[in-house]
This record gives C-alpha cells, structure tokens and sequence, in this order.
C-alpha cells in the first residue's frame, strides 16, 4: 500500500506541473520569418490500396514555398491501384517501386531512403507521411519554421469531420486523443520533455537520422522504443499544434499505447537512465490511466481510514483534490468542443468494459470456449531445409501446418522446435516470419522465398506457393521454365537483396 501512495502521489506530482505549465498562454506566430529556406525531402510511403495517394502529392506540389528547396519521393510498396506509370511521367515526383512477394514495411521503406539520400550535403531534413494523410498550402512553410525550434517533431493529426460519420464510441476515442495531443503533447514540449513520435507523420533532421541510424517502427510500442533511444541521445520529440496534418476516419490512429505494454518496457528500461530525458520519458510511460488512478486512490483512502497508515487520511485526501483541480484545468487548457467534453468522460466507461474484456480469467474463458466450439481442419507437411551462419551449415526440418486455411510453421533443429506466434493467411508470411526470427541469430534460412533467383508465380492462389527459378546455371536451357515451391532448396541459392528489388 505504501508503494501505490508513493507510485500516485509521484504521478499527481508531475499532472499538477503540467497543468500549472498549461495555464500560460502561448503566443499567436504571425511571421513564420526564417533568414533560410532548409532543403526538404518529402518522402510519402504508400502501401495497399492507396486513394489519396495522388491528391496528397497535388497539394505537396503546390505548397507556398520554393519549388526548388523540396523534393518529393513516393514509395509504393506493392501497391495495388496506383499506377507507377503515372507517377514517374511527373518529373517533380521521384518513385520507387518495391515489387516484393508482400510489403516490406513502413521502416525498412524508410530505411531505404535514408540510406539513398544519406551522403547528400545539401539537404536538410525528412518530413515522413502516409499517403492516407492531407496537408494545407502552407505545411512545408510551416515545417521549415519549426526547424529552427525542434530537431524532431510530430504535427497535430486531424480527421476529416465533413466527411465522416463517427460512430459513439469513434467519438470517445477522438476526444480522449485530441486532449492527450492539445493538454499532455502540447504541455510536454513547452517543458522540453520528449513525446512518443508518430510515424504517420513526423519530420527529422537529416544531421540526426544519420546518427541515429534505421528505423524500426513496426507498431506504436516499437515507436515508443525509438523514441527512448532518441531520448538516450538527449534528443526530446516535439509535438507542434500550429502544424497540422488531415485524414480520413478509418485512417485515423488514436496512438493509444496500453498500460501493460508501456509498464513492460518500463520495467526493462528502469535501471538503464543515462540522462534527464531518458529518465523522466520512462517514468512517463508509467502514468496510469484514469480508472487505475480513481481505483488506487479508492483502495488508499479506504486504507488510511479503517488501518493506521503512515500518512494522515486527511493529506491524501487533500492529494486527491488537488489532483482533481489539475485535471479541471486541464479540461480547460486542452480547448475541446462542448460535445467532446461529454464524450471524454464516457472514456472511463469504455476503459472499464475493455478492462473487464481482456482481463486474465475472462481472456482464458473466451479462448477456451472458442477452441472447445470449433472443429479445427489440421494439415501438415514436413520438408527438409538448410540454415547458414554464413560458415557453417546445419540441416534442419520446416513443419508446415494450415490450421482452418491459416498457416504456421514449425522450425525444428536437434530436438529444438520454434512454432511462429501469428496465424497468417499465406504460407509465405508464416515462412517470412521464421526467417525473421532466425535473422535475429544472426542465420540465414536457405528456401526459394529467400532466394534471389526466386520468381514468384500469381496463379490465384491464397498461398502463393508457386514460383520458378531463374539461376542461369551451367547446362540450363535457354528460355526453359523450372518451377518450385517457397520451401525448397538447392545448392544454387542466394540471398536475396531487397534494395535491388525495385
């Protein structure tokens, strides 16, 4: 008990600091003046179906602001309605074209462009979007601005109310963002504290990529681990209200990381503080939510007045007003509309029935009764491979099981089995997924999906098994066709090198 009293007071501590912080008045920018135009590279990732694709690179090529001081790239990983034609017949659009067996990711697209643009000496910096988003006029004017003040920054996400419907519950999530964005991102940054960054849309010095290195961002707890490891660099990310970005309801993301996931990296990252930064952004992650903090304080003040405790019950009652002052004052400062005030408050509610969703014994309950109710349809096929170190080779066994049409795979060595944690729906995302895995080691699995010589075949399949090699060996037939599999291999295979794909 006396740990959850210094756990909530330490947090009450630091919401009474933000909201005194909040009260003051920031100052309207009339002039945007910079003494310099910086060099831009606006770099637009585009994946899957891509609608607005186009109209975003329309308004970025009619910005208020030198045509000749940005550049515009668009990386269409395997795109589906877009054509690549189009794109490049504009000569102010750079386009690459990543034609992989599936999407190689948001990180690796932009890992990609760092490394291409990375010995450039005249370019300032990135400004990352996702092609479901829309700007003003004025965004890169703005963007350039705000170099001067950050060297990272996230802009304000909005979505588009005239042309959406949110639903009641669409509603509450909206409003709970926009007061975390415009109370607790907005405050942080004029403390010069770090927020979590946005990979939807954030712009980045190009002097710090390049000593920061690749990304990572897989989903938003790998956004929170990079933004530790710019925090570990004393390098805070700021959030910019003036700046802003649009989108479309069911593009819009909440970036709302869960309690357990951010106490888990807490937890790891606890004893590893190099810097003020990095300290207070781990201890931030740490902040409970609305009901966990109404339920601590519940259990202390029902504590404090039947047992004898250490503190008076009256000072912790006196801690819970003062926090309930702060958090009014933040309603104020945060500048919502009426609507969404009422839409706040119901947040708590959906907490609950989510809580009450996912807790341990009610997760247990729903798995059990969904695995007892349904027959499974198990399929298995076991196939011999070959895994390197790059020195040696070890001779091994790939398990391959579509359970109800969702695949896995087995990866078994000397008695060891690996099993991929995901269902996926084709056979060469469960196979991807174990060379990741044995990538992390440092081990390169030797199948035809790895290998460069590896041509897939489109045969309209949901798996997409088939393919044929193209390894021009000695003794092979001109213009002959071998056919294969994702799973086999030879002696032939090389790995394959994604940036040559596009």
């Amino acid at each position: 008990m006396i740990f959850l009293y210094i756990y909530i007071t330490v947090f009450t501590i630091y919401f009474i600091i933000l909201a005194i912080a909040s009260m003051k008045s920031s100052r309207k920018i009339r002039d945007k003046y910079t003494p310099k135009d910086a060099n831009l590279c606006v770099v637009i990732y585009a994946t899957g179906e891509t609608n607005t694709l186009e109209n975003l690179i329309k308004q970025l090529k009619n910005q208020n602001y030198p045509k000749q001081n940005y550049t515009i790239y668009t990386i269409l990983d395997k795109c589906e309605n877009i054509s690549e034609v189009t794109l490049q017949s504009d000569l102010n659009v750079n386009v690459i074209n990543i034609n992989n067996l599936e999407p190689v990711g948001k990180s690796q697209a932009y890992s990609i462009i760092a490394e291409k643009l990375h010995d450039i000496r005249d370019l300032d910096a990135y400004i990352f979007l996702d092609s479901s988003n829309y700007v003003d006029a004025d965004f890169l004017a703005n963007t350039n601005f705000y170099l001067t003040k950050y060297d990272v920054f996230n802009p304000m996400v909005n979505y588009l109310p005239q042309n959406d419907k949110l639903s009641f519950w669409e509603n509450v999530k909206s409003a709970y963002s926009r007061y975390v964005s415009r109370f607790i991102y907005k405050t942080r940054t004029r403390l010069g504290l770090t927020n979590i960054i946005n990979t939807n849309s954030f712009v980045i010095k190009k002097n710090l990529l390049n000593k920061i290195g690749s990304f990572d961002f897989q989903d938003i707890i790998s956004e929170v681990q990079y933004t530790l490891k710019l925090a570990k660099e004393r390098i805070s990310v700021a959030f910019v209200e003036d700046l802003k970005v649009y989108t479309c309801i069911e593009n819009f993301d909440y970036r709302i990381p869960s309690l357990s996931k951010r106490m888990n990296i807490f937890w790891a990252n606890i004893t590893k503080t190099p810097n003020f930064t990095t300290q207070e952004f781990i201890f931030s992650l740490a902040a409970p939510n609305w009901l966990t903090c109404i339920l601590i304080y519940f259990l202390i003040l029902r504590h404090a007045y039947v047992f004898p405790f250490w503190v008076g019950y009256s000072t912790i009652l006196i801690t819970f007003i003062l926090l309930t002052i702060a958090f009014c004052i933040s309603l104020m400062n945060a500048r919502l509309f009426p609507k969404e005030y009422l839409y706040l408050f119901a947040y708590t509610i959906q907490s609950i029935v989510k809580m009450s969703y996912n807790f341990p014994p009610v997760r247990g309950i729903r798995n059990i009764i969904k695995t007892t109710t349904r027959k499974h349809n198990i399929e298995k096929m076991v196939t011999n491979v070959i895994v390197t170190d790059g020195t040696r080779e070890f001779a091994c066994q790939l398990e391959l099981i579509s359970d109800d049409g969702l695949a896995k795979v087995k990866f078994i060595n000397k008695g060891k089995v690996y099993t991929t944690k995901n269902n996926h729906l084709r056979m060469i995302d469960a196979i991807k997924e174990i060379t990741s895995k044995l990538a992390d080691y440092g081990l390169t699995l030797k199948v035809c999906q790895c290998c460069k010589y590896f041509q897939p075949v489109v045969d309209g399949s949901t798996n997409m098994i088939k393919g044929c090699c193209n390894c021009q060996f000695q003794g092979r037939t001109p213009g002959d066709i071998i056919p294969t599999l994702v799973w086999n291999t030879c002696p032939r295979f090389e790995e394959q090198n994604v940036v040559n794909l596009f």
